[in-house]
């Protein structure tokens, strides 16, 4: 892995599978202190609970000194610059900075600024890998490693317009062997899916008959909307939303959260047995271990067990 990860795109599968292996490693124990020295500073300049928490547990558990940063309580709420701000935190010895900013490309804007790592946390519609790579680590290990990711079907349903989630789990998936479809209304479409030329289907009962293993369902980001692009809430969930009657055999339904609970999933299958969300979450502090640990070269490429 590359000192800086701001995107997904142009890794290849044998990276995928070391970040795994190594993610594996910090969860059973087989590593420790491996940060011990460095210095991690999360910089969330947009709320957030999985990601923040899991990468200050990843960071702290692995032996780092962690710093937060907001814009509430940072100079960017007196005017500052993002890239005034990360001179700043590396001046002062950061050795990775983790970054979730609003605007798309913040990422590798700061990553021209300093030395430290620049780990991508979210980059407003842009991308958001370390989802994606905790989301590959979640499905592998439902299905028994990840060998076993090529050939599955996956739709990515819902809101994609507005989706940095959907642009890292596209290529991720891609590039595991997993064959990819969308499932959404042309208003949540983003210019680029041409592009992508992936299948676009109308519905979620179309994503079974196109032979769905798995259901990544998106929320919609009414924060990020500047319109109605939906007719109504109840239509959406007509279409777009997972409720019992799809969850067929082996099915396995995701979700990177906050869930919309009634919208894009009905409440009783978050918490079914096909749901995948619990354990997304807590592929969390293991990937993102991996990330930092690789990250800042605190663990070599091809350690892994």
């Amino acid at each position: 892995m590359a000192k800086d990860l701001i995107s997904v795109e142009g890794m290849d599968c044998e990276d995928l599978r070391e970040i795994m292996d190594l993610a594996r490693d910090f969860e059973e124990g087989r590593l420790h202190g491996t940060l011990s020295g460095k210095t991690v500073c999360l910089a969330f300049f947009e709320s957030s609970t999985r990601t923040l928490v899991s990468f200050d547990l990843a960071a702290r558990r692995c032996g780092a000194d962690v710093v937060s940063l907001s814009e509430k309580g940072s100079s960017i709420s007196k005017g500052e610059s993002l890239a005034d701000t990360v001179v700043t935190l590396d001046m002062l010895g950061a050795d990775a900075i983790v970054l979730r900013h609003p605007a798309v490309g913040a990422a590798k804007l700061a990553s021209r600024h300093t030395s430290a790592s620049i780990i991508n946390a979210g980059d407003g519609c842009g991308q958001h890998p370390t989802q994606a790579l905790l989301d590959l680590y979640a499905l592998s290990d439902s299905l028994g490693g990840f060998d076993e990711l090529e050939g599955t079907r996956a739709v990515i349903a819902g809101d994609i317009l507005h989706s940095r989630v959907a642009r890292s789990v596209i290529p991720a998936f891609q590039t595991a062997g997993v064959e990819v479809a969308l499932a959404a209304p042309k208003t949540l479409l983003p210019l680029e899916a041409e592009v992508w030329n992936l299948p676009i289907l109308d519905s979620v009962d179309e994503a079974l008959e196109w032979g769905a293993d798995v259901l990544y369902m998106l929320r919609l980001q009414k924060e990020r909307m500047t319109g109605a692009l939906v007719p109504s809430v109840a239509e959406y969930t007509k279409f777009y939303g997972v409720n019992k009657r799809h969850l067929r055999a082996g099915l396995k339904v995701m979700h990177p959260g906050p869930v919309n609970r009634g919208v894009e999933i009905a409440g009783d299958v978050v918490l079914d047995e096909a749901s995948l969300i619990a354990a997304q979450v807590g592929a969390g502090i293991g990937v993102r271990s991996a990330v930092l640990a690789l990250a800042t070269n605190a663990v070599e490429a091809g350690v892994a067990a």
